[in-house]
């Protein structure tokens, strides 16, 4: 038998397991038979992850010129539980339960311990109300068994994200809207539209941190590369934080009558060019269009400072304090949505530029 050896750095998959072990190794490719390469697998990764001999292993070729190997086991669901005392609230078990969700758990239980009814229906409508894609598959009185579905090939990712960016535009719109005419109705709306936003919010940081983690998942999901993830995680905090500022300004409509013509056409005009801005913004994240996202970046500079320059005429003694109060908090929600204008525009920047190749000067053997 000829062998010949290669060099060769491979990344091997941390798989859940309690063992401590170097994340990189370094192999050298023997060559069987003069056309079979083979490398051999770290012995400790082996038997942390229960590897036994005619075991399947899953490899995944990278973008960047990586391969990414991972155990293959079918039909093993990942399942977190929650066991709250009965002194945990009922806020504190969804903070917990969405924490599972956005880490990708596909199972997730919660044992309560002599629950009240209320407290129960409360966890429960939360879960409908923030998570996308949870079932409730099995209840009792003191247990509830959540199937978080897979359900991203229904909702790609950018389709995600563009839902997402319509829904917080037409809450901007809405809210300077009903914030100049006084409209208390159309306000609620807006209120009870921000959880659609944080829905999906929830929804798209769990696919992303599945990528993360998940070789596959990245391809499934129309990205590229990996990377790309913390861009649109960064993209994805953006909106919900630009439609949790319209629903600041909806918030206050009706604390107190203006009656200032002037003032309510700056800021008609300003939400305008505000929700333009954030607007071309998320058409040049999906459309890739890196010269229209540096001029949104230069746009909302001017904007800011337009902005700033109107909050300092507020400080004139003629108005009173609460009016400028109530005006320079609606200013500053439509700044800030600006500004996470800009934000996703610099994502839409970064994530057009081509990926280098790994390369890596040294490393453990």
């Amino acid at each position: 038998m000829i062998q010949k050896y290669i060099e060769v750095k491979i990344y091997i998959a941390k798989y859940s397991c309690t063992c401590s072990m170097e994340q990189a190794y370094l192999r050298k490719i023997q060559m069987s038979g003069g056309s079979t390469l083979i490398v051999s697998l770290p012995k400790e990764w082996v038997r942390a992850v229960n590897l036994k001999k005619l075991d399947e292993v899953l490899m995944v070729p990278q973008p960047d010129g990586t391969l990414f190997v991972m155990p293959y086991k079918k039909g093993v669901a990942n399942e977190a539980c929650i066991e709250p005392s009965s002194q945990t609230t009922a806020d504190e078990i969804i903070r917990a339960y969405i924490s599972y969700y956005l880490a990708g758990y596909d199972t997730i239980r919660i044992k309560f311990e002599r629950p009240s009814p209320e407290l129960v229906q409360k966890v429960k409508e939360s879960i409908r109300r923030w998570i996308v894609g949870a079932e409730i598959v099995e209840e009792s009185s003191i247990d509830m068994l959540t199937i978080c579905l897979p359900i991203h090939t229904n909702l790609p990712l950018k389709n995600a994200i563009e839902r997402m960016g319509k829904i917080a535009s037409a809450m901007q719109k809405e809210s300077l809207t009903a914030f100049i005419e006084g409209d208390k109705s159309l306000a609620q709306e807006i209120i009870i539209r921000d959880d659609e936003v944080d829905r999906l919010y929830h929804f798209v940081v769990r696919q992303l941190n599945l990528a993360i983690s998940n070789p596959l998942t990245h391809l499934s999901l129309g990205l590229s590369s990996r990377q790309d993830c913390l861009g649109y995680m960064l993209v994805a905090k953006s909106i919900e934080r630009a439609a949790d500022h319209a629903l600041a300004i909806a918030e206050s409509v009706g604390t107190l009558k203006i009656n200032n013509s002037n003032i309510m056409e700056t800021i008609e005009n300003i939400g305008k060019l505000s929700n333009e801005l954030f607007e071309d913004a998320l058409s040049a994240l999906l459309k890739g269009d890196t010269k229209l996202a540096n001029d949104v970046i230069v746009r909302t500079y001017d904007l800011v400072k337009k902005i700033e320059d109107i909050e300092v005429r507020l400080l004139y003694p003629k108005y009173n304090v609460p009016f400028v109060i109530l005006i320079r908090s609606v200013l500053s929600n439509v700044k800030r949505i600006s500004e996470y204008s800009a934000d996703i525009s610099e994502v839409a920047v970064n994530i057009s530029v081509t990926k280098p190749r790994v390369t890596i000067d040294s490393i453990s053997h």
